[in-house]
């Protein structure tokens, strides 16, 4: 099973760390974690380099727009 997990954040970097720790820590590890920044204006750029994850900076157009954005680049 093939499983994709995304991530919508916006200005959320304070809590970017747990959430992907969280996912990696799981007994089912994932296919792949798409982070997708909804145009956020904090240090999340910077959040996620430090992980094995697929980013991608879009500019802010609301949760729904960022899951689908998500859901439109996962191959899981």
């Amino acid at each position: 099973m093939r499983i994709s997990v995304i991530i919508p954040t916006y200005n959320q970097s304070q809590y970017l760390s747990d959430c992907i720790e969280s996912v990696l820590s799981q007994t089912q590890q994932p296919h792949e974690i798409i982070v997708i920044n909804d145009g956020s204006t904090d240090n999340t750029r910077e959040v996620v380099k430090k992980y094995p994850v697929k980013y991608i900076e879009q500019l802010n157009k609301g949760l729904s727009s960022a899951r689908n954005t998500g859901i439109m680049n996962s191959t899981g």
